[in-house]
């Protein structure tokens, strides 16, 4: 089979987001069936910059798209294996080493990939406009994802939040519960995934369920190599840069390719099948529930900003298989408030 061609590493920032709606309370808990997703951290009048790469050459650039001016308040860089061929390797970000041994590795695990993280603020403390950076792996990993939190004034009353872990296969729900009803406002949710190829029917599905919506399906071709290309090394995809939150079509099949479904989606829109937004006001929770049938795509993040300010609390009970991950609650805000199949197990 030949090679898909690498498709362009993307950008997208939120900074022209407007603050709308009053306050809500957000827990994030995970089905009992599994651990779900953790919540690392919440940031307060922040947007993120995301983006990916991958490459069987081992080296390219990654992307950040923050404005000038603005606080880098966290970056991480994360880096997945390809599947359980091999171990994640070392990578130098703009020449500097990244050991394994240094980074953090995803947990819960319910999946046979390894996925890591590295704390990479430091290094990317100065950050103006569209930017590249230099990336290079030191074996074969599966590609890369790299996130920043930013603030400036127009990012005011905006909250991110980064969830991270390695998702089952067989299906795993997140849940945010609202202490209030919600009014309005925009909840965009960034997925990322690896050893991920489209076409090739593999894929993941995503359903949406809020009081007014029942598993409303969000989108039926999840994945690809959209940051990549069509060969292990190189199977990454993350919604962020050059990305639409535009929700796809949500019964159009990864025939198309893996750009069917950028992995970017606000559920405050609908889609081409019911123009109705994914959620209303009233609503008092979201549920995603996740589910991967071809049993081998790596989701290790999502990645959500929300209109909305939010703060963390800690967990009051212990974890149990259906567990509070953590506390997010929405801030209201005063009239002078501010208002973004793979190729699988490939011949070598």
């Amino acid at each position: 089979m030949k090679n898909l061609q690498k498709l362009a590493i993307r950008k997208a920032s939120l900074t022209t987001l407007a603050l709308l709606g009053m306050g809500v309370g957000v827990a994030v808990s995970s089905s009992p069936a599994s651990a779900a997703l953790f919540v690392k951290d919440t940031f307060n009048n922040a947007a993120l910059s995301i983006d990916g790469f991958g490459s069987t050459s081992n080296n390219g650039f990654i992307r950040t798209n923050v404005p000038t001016g603005s606080t880098v308040r966290k970056a991480y860089l994360y880096a997945s294996s390809i599947w359980n061929f091999s171990p994640v390797s070392n990578v130098r970000l703009n020449g500097n080493l990244l050991q394994v041994s240094d980074a953090t590795v995803l947990t819960p695990d319910l999946n046979p990939a390894t996925t890591v993280r590295w704390d990479v603020t430091s290094l990317l403390g100065s950050l103006g406009g569209l930017q590249s950076h230099t990336i290079e792996e030191l074996g074969d990993n599966d590609g890369a994802v790299l996130v920043v939190a930013y603030e400036n004034e127009d990012t005011l009353g905006f909250t991110s939040v980064i969830l991270d872990g390695e998702l089952s296969t067989g299906g795993d729900e997140t849940t945010f519960n609202f202490a209030q009803p919600y009014t309005s406002g925009d909840f965009l949710v960034s997925l990322a995934s690896s050893f991920s190829f489209q076409p090739a029917n593999q894929f993941t599905t995503i359903d949406v369920t809020t009081n007014s919506t029942s598993s409303r399906r969000l989108t039926s071709s999840a994945g690809g190599q959209d940051d990549g290309s069509g060969d292990n090394g190189a199977l990454i995809t993350v919604g962020g840069i050059d990305d639409s939150p535009t929700n796809p079509d949500p019964f159009a099949t990864d025939a198309g390719g893996p750009r069917t479904d950028d992995e970017y989606y606000n559920l405050a829109l609908g889609n081409t099948a019911n123009p109705n937004p994914f959620i209303n006001p009233g609503d008092k929770f979201i549920k995603l529930t996740t589910r991967n049938p071809s049993n081998d795509d790596n989701v290790f993040g999502l990645f959500v900003t929300s209109t909305f300010r939010i703060t963390t609390e800690p967990p009051t009970d212990i974890p149990e298989p259906s567990v509070t991950l953590g506390t997010l609650v929405f801030a209201a805000f005063g009239a002078n408030s501010l208002l973004k199949r793979k190729q699988k197990k490939v011949a070598n």
